[in-house]
């Protein structure tokens, strides 16, 4: 089958939001562009499933300096206050993007005043019936999510369908973009030292396609490890890998995060839908039959849970809320039309009556979601000419150690995608393009398909396994000890160079596994190694052989690299001092985080 050359000015690898604010903005700027998805572009991935963005707006009553303070104290002083400044003033251009592209949004209703929400102990409210287009100025309903200690100023919008980047797409379209659907990208082409093309196949034929381009917009999600929460499963880290192997920095990647999965609806997330009706809180309890979480609103419950198991009181269990479900199925009805609504859903296939049952939950490993990727400046450029990166893929140290607030991933993607392909599209503009010959063609055609005609070895689906055995467990990723992160990194050194060689695919679909799993590799290599690298504790990242925070050696990002050698580099870039805060000011006051450690 012979290899499919395409040619543009700008290629966008990834279909979701950030994708298409970089790809819109890009095009609209004069370029030429080729958005590529490894899926159904609009369909999936983790903006599929978003559904609040956090908007600020200053003439809304917002104060900038309090939602900065949320940012940064959230932090832990280690977040980019560059990015944070940015988010802030940029979003509402962002979400007035998206209203003009078809999206519509929740709105306030007609004689509402404040957040709604705000006289409720746990923050979240009843649905707005209203949803619409709103006029520019006009504020949406806007709500804030559980106001605690630290995380007190932010508001939140929500999209007001499932299928909000389906909108996306079809603006797309009507300005001319090329949109091609299930061709999974497998890596880049440089020469000059500079990015001017990439490689990928189609998943269901297995041709071969080869980009031409000036220059790439990396917005193909996150880093995990199909772990058991839907909406991930695809993001596979095929961007930070891709922009690895091609010579960019990676930053933020020991950083990760848990979510809350129910034993028994395996791969379904689910922290307490009901509460969405601002009813009440959620109550868990231990093995024990104990209430482990109590009134204390600043505990990082993404440590709190598996050191709940790590004392020997699991397993963990959601309590029944004892509510008559049939007083509410209006509300529950519309949040089924919400993004996360498929949560609600799962659990009834499944049997479990979230209003009744009691039901096992456990804080399941997912990867590096929104803290690290390939390391940007202001304008999404990595330090690869060419090579730009927006959403989950980019690296930009916005939140730091710990999700900033709700709403803030689909934020950044808008901002960060707007941005590259603004930038992108300003740096292709007198740029030559670089042709490709008719025998690096088939170099890549080869290099693309090896593992399908390799015909035997070891199945993608031994090795997937074999990666979450060692990285899934809570006390490798979420509860760390350097002996157990050098014993997970041994494996995966050993996978790597003993298993992937000898992996083979079955099919074109299979060969899209094997692919993922080469990203994977990359992915728990380096972050495995980074956080061994970090010897402390900083707000969800925990070290039980460090478990404080150490502001005298670690007021630092760590950067990797692949070396000349092939060989990952480690080094680190310091903070820089006037986003430290007061130095002088005692522990507990500096952080609002705080661990418990020893038994009650």
């Amino acid at each position: 089958m012979a290899v499919k050359l395409l040619k543009t000015d700008v290629l966008v690898i990834g279909g979701g939001l950030a994708g298409y604010h970089a790809g819109i903005t890009a095009r609209e700027a004069g370029a030429e562009v080729i958005m590529v998805e490894k899926n159904y572009s609009g369909t999936s991935g983790h903006s599929t499933f978003a559904r609040d963005m956090m908007l600020f707006n200053e003439d809304w009553g917002d104060n900038l300096q309090d939602w900065r303070d949320q940012f940064i104290h959230i932090g832990e002083y280690i977040n980019n206050q560059e990015w944070v400044d940015l988010l802030l003033k940029e979003g509402y251009a962002r979400y007035r993007d998206m209203v003009s592209w078809g999206m519509p949004f929740y709105l306030r209703e007609p004689g509402t005043e404040g957040f709604p929400g705000d006289d409720h102990p746990y923050g979240n409210a009843v649905l707005s019936d209203e949803i619409g287009f709103p006029e520019e100025g006009e504020e949406p309903f806007r709500y804030r999510h559980q106001r605690t200690k630290y995380r007190k100023s932010t508001a939140i919008i929500k999209f007001g369908k499932r299928e909000k980047l389906l909108d996306a797409r079809r603006k797309a379209e009507s300005i001319g973009i090329q949109i091609i659907d299930r061709v999974m990208m497998t890596d880049l082409i440089k020469n000059d030292g500079r990015i001017t093309g990439a490689v990928g196949f189609d998943t269901r034929t297995g041709q071969v396609h080869v980009f031409e381009c000036k220059a790439c917009i990396m917005a193909c999600g996150s880093l995990t490890f199909k772990p058991g929460y839907f909406s991930v499963q695809c993001n596979t880290g095929d961007g930070v890998a891709m922009g690895y192997r091609a010579g960019a920095e990676l930053t933020g990647m020991e950083f990760g995060s848990g979510m809350w999965v129910c034993k028994d609806v395996d791969a379904v997330t689910i922290d307490g839908p009901v509460a969405e009706l601002g009813l009440t809180e959620d109550c868990f309890t231990n093995g024990k039959g104990e209430e482990f979480l109590d009134d204390t609103a600043h505990l990082p419950t993404n440590i709190h849970w598996p050191l709940e198991v790590h004392k020997g009181n699991g397993p963990l269990f959601h309590e029944p809320y004892n509510y008559d479900r049939t007083n509410y199925e209006d509300a529950l009805k519309k949040y089924d039309e919400t993004a996360e609504g498929p949560w609600l859903t799962m659990m009834d296939r499944a049997g479990v009556d979230i209003f009744h049952d009691r039901f096992e939950q456990y804080m399941a490993f997912t990867g590096n979601i929104w803290p690290g990727g390939l390391k940007i400046n202001t304008k999404c450029e990595t330090n690869v000419p060419g090579l730009y990166a927006a959403g989950d893929s980019a690296g930009s140290n916005f939140t730091g150690p710990t999700y900033g607030t709700l709403g803030s991933g689909m934020c950044h993607a808008a901002v960060t995608g707007h941005r590259a392909g603004e930038y992108a599209a300003e740096y292709v503009r007198d740029l030559e393009q670089v042709e490709i010959t008719e025998e690096e063609l088939r170099g890549y055609e080869r290099a693309t398909l090896g593992a399908v005609e390799r015909g035997h070895g070891f199945t993608t689906e031994h090795v997937l396994t074999r990666i979450q055995q060692t990285l899934f467990p809570y006390e490798v990723r979420l509860i760390m000890k350097e002996d157990r992160l050098q014993a997970a990194l041994t494996m995966i050194e050993f996978f790597r160079d003993h298993f992937m060689p000898k992996t083979y695919a079955k099919d074109f679909h299979d060969l899209r596994n094997y692919h993922e799993l080469r990203n994977m590799m990359v992915g728990a290599e380096v972050m495995l190694k980074t956080a061994i690298m970090r010897k402390e504790s900083r707000g969800w990242f925990f070290r039980e052989d460090y478990p404080r925070r150490d502001d005298k050696n670690w007021m630092k990002w760590i950067i990797a690299k692949q070396g000349e050698d092939l060989e990952m580099a480690l080094s680190t870039e310091d903070v820089p001092l006037e986003w430290q805060g007061d130095l002088d000011q005692p522990y507990e006051e500096r952080y609002m985080l705080q661990y418990r450690l020893e038994e009650e």
